[in-house]
């Protein structure tokens, strides 16, 4: 009984967690993958953070 409430409850909410971490590199960044991963559900954020394409650097003139 306590694995089931593990899988409905915990796991959806540290999956969203390590997708906000992997967010942090992508353009949409952490809250925006956090949210999108909850709007859309875990695979629909990991997609479209993956579809974000990565952060641009930023350079100094100089």
């Amino acid at each position: 009984m306590e694995l089931t409430l593990l899988f409905v409850y915990a796991l959806p909410v540290v999956t969203v967690l390590a997708l906000g971490l992997l967010g942090t590199t992508r353009r949409l960044g952490f809250w925006g993958t956090v949210l999108l991963s909850v709007v859309l559900t875990p695979i629909g954020g990991f997609i479209a953070t993956l579809l974000s394409g990565p952060r641009k650097a930023n350079r100094r003139a100089g």
